[in-house]
């Protein structure tokens, strides 16, 4: 490659297109944003990219290395697939695809084309993900017996975007749940086996607002849960060991801090002032201590992307964990429709 920089473009500049993807690329110095793809625009574009409306105009440019899919999850794999035979590196917005037989095509011919295909995880950068990670590396609980994470919101009202609609690749289950299995799939590998529980809690829903997994490993049980009707929220993790405990409310600040167009760099940039609280066993006596966060570092991810196109380092999200990720979102026993809201 002759240039110094990637050039890259984004198909799909809705919110994570734009308010996500956009920021973190133009954070990274050796990638370029060439050409952003929409089929409507309503405001004119905000830095040097140019506009475009047809993806595999994209695709096909001679000026574009790396396509970023932020599209609805339904059409991750055509795109994907197209950009690969064109000779594109590929990024693909969590969930990656739909089905696991989609990820394992996708897999092969990027491998045929030695092109790099990566999905998009940045919440492996949250910054209390990258604290609880040190907790489990330093065992400061012991040995671990039970990780649960929750990721709620509390939207009572439908809304209009795709994810509420009765398409593939829709609902939580699609979209919280692959931030929580992703981290799981990270942090411990393959279960051994699970359920999920998928709900339809509010009125009118048409497609899943509730998820509740169970995954059991050899001496460890992992409950994930993810809604969108949640006035009172759970800790977004808890964490207990044979020596101890960890519990960790609220959420990480970086999308919020992107949406306010903070970059990263920023002196307040990935920081999480809700600090967890580390519980300890000693001689029957319970001792409670503050626990701080690391910095959160969604900047890594790009960084990550650059250098493995570049180097040829490794990819920041093996696809052997994506390959998992995606078995375990399609795959899970599960029971649907337990309980509904009206209809």
């Amino acid at each position: 490659m002759q240039e110094t920089f990637i050039a890259v473009g984004i198909i799909g500049f809705g919110f994570s297109g734009k308010h996500i993807h956009r920021p973190l690329i133009d954070a990274e110095p050796s990638l370029r944003l060439q050409a952003v793809c929409q089929r409507t625009f309503k405001e004119p574009p905000q830095g040097s990219y140019r506009l475009e409306t047809n993806a595999q105009s994209v695709i096909e440019s001679p000026d574009i290395d790396l396509i970023v899919i932020a599209t609805p999850n339904e059409s991750h794999f055509s795109l994907a697939k197209a950009a690969l035979q064109a000779g594109k590196h590929v990024v693909i917005d969590k969930p990656f695809t739909v089905t696991l037989e989609e990820a394992q095509q996708l897999v092969t011919l990027s491998q045929q084309q030695n092109r790099l295909l990566c999905a998009f995880q940045n919440r492996r950068w949250d910054a209390d993900f990258l604290t609880v990670q040190q907790i489990i590396r330093e065992k400061r609980l012991g040995e671990l017996r039970y990780f649960e994470s929750n990721y709620t919101f509390n939207r009572p009202a439908i809304e209009a975007g795709w994810r509420e609609k009765t398409v593939s690749g829709g609902g939580v289950w699609f979209d919280l749940g692959a931030h929580l299995i992703d981290q799981m799939v990270m942090l411990f590998g393959q279960p051994e086996y699970g359920a999920v529980n998928l709900g339809f809690q509010r009125d009118h829903a048409k497609n899943v607002d509730f998820f509740q997994a169970i995954y059991q490993y050899p001496h460890l049980q992992v409950s994930l849960q993810g809604s969108l009707l949640a006035t009172s929220s759970p800790p977004r993790f808890r964490l207990q060991g044979t020596q101890g405990s960890y519990v960790k409310f609220g959420q990480d600040q970086q999308e919020e801090q992107l949406l306010k167009g903070m970059q990263p760099g920023h002196g307040d940039w990935g920081i999480d002032n809700e600090r967890g609280q580390w519980f300890t066993y000693e001689q029957d006596q319970i001792d409670q201590q503050s626990f701080p966060n690391q910095r959160g570092a969604y900047e890594a991810f790009y960084r990550s992307i650059s250098s493995a196109i570049r180097l040829q380092t490794p990819s920041p999200i093996p696809l052997t964990q994506s390959l998992m990720t995606i078995q375990l979102i399609e795959q899970t026993p599960r029971l649907t429709r337990l309980f509904s809201a009206t209809s």
